[in-house]
């Protein structure tokens, strides 16, 4: 049995939990099961789809709950979804607006589907190219390629968008975006390739694990969470135990409680067996 008070994990994905092949190895693996079988909650805080999300539960060996969409909503492992916070046909107004302004293309996550255009298809292409892989399973993946389809999806529950573009056109972009003061935006780094995350203002990773913890009837105090990017910033602010990957850049290392190994080095399955199982020598 444990004796440490966390009762909640919080772990990211990309960069965290996954190493840089985008897989689960065994030591996390092994570590957040027994965390588990301690009585640990465990959630996966990421700013992927739920599609995108639940393969990586499954390597996992089982999580119990899904933040998505960077805080977007919240899915139990039976998929009951407990809370979300979408954008408005304004938000999704003005963002069209300035992409066809800044010549940029965004992609839109929706309840089941994620609609995306030729930007985002050559970023894709790009990361397949770098990895020397398949970068992303469009099974879930809608096509969109005219003004007025993307125009047509200020009716759908939209969760989430990422901006797809030239960094310039990018920065001019996101400068203009934060001026509206209605959205979250998050300049954000894959495999070297630029694109800027976008949420309604007010969803970000820290606010929705509060949220959960609520509704387990458990403290900021119990909760630890575990990241690498902008993205985790206010989870591992709201957490009791904030644990930053030693792949993270300074900025975030500086803001966590502590900081473990890379995601390579199995720093996901250190952080549990030294705070949760309390392993000597971890």
């Amino acid at each position: 049995m444990i004796s440490s008070p966390i009762k909640l994990i919080g772990l990211d994905l990309d960069g965290t939990l996954l190493g840089t092949d985008s897989q689960v190895h065994e030591p996390e693996r092994t570590a957040l099961q027994q965390a588990r079988q301690a009585g640990v909650a465990a959630a996966l805080c990421t700013g992927r789809s739920p599609l995108d999300s639940a393969a990586h539960a499954k390597a996992a060996g089982g999580v119990d709950w899904i933040i998505t969409e960077n805080g977007a909503r919240i899915t139990s492992a039976a998929g009951e979804t407990i809370y979300r916070h979408t954008m408005t046909p304004q938000h999704i107004d003005i963002l069209l607006t300035l992409c066809e302004t800044h010549g940029v293309e965004p992609s839109f996550y929706g309840e089941h589907t994620v609609w995306y255009g030729a930007k985002c298809k050559a970023f894709f292409d790009e990361i397949a190219r770098i990895r020397g892989s398949v970068a992303v399973d469009l099974n879930h993946f809608c096509y969109v390629d005219t003004p007025e389809q993307w125009r047509a999806l200020s009716g759908e529950t939209i969760f989430k968008a990422i901006v797809y573009g030239d960094a310039r056109d990018l920065d001019a972009w996101l400068a203009d975006i934060q001026q509206a003061d209605i959205f979250e935006a998050e300049a954000s780094v894959f495999c070297g390739l630029k694109n800027i995350e976008i949420n309604a203002k007010g969803t970000d990773k820290g606010t929705a694990l509060l949220h959960l913890a609520k509704h387990l009837g458990l403290t900021a105090g119990q909760i630890m969470a575990c990241g690498d990017s902008d993205n985790d910033r206010t989870m591992l602010q709201a957490a009791g135990l904030g644990v930053a990957m030693a792949n993270a850049p300074a900025h975030i290392r500086a803001i966590a409680d502590s900081t473990t190994e890379t995601n390579d080095n199995h720093g996901v399955s250190r952080a549990i067996e030294r705070y949760i199982l309390q392993q000597p020598g971890a």
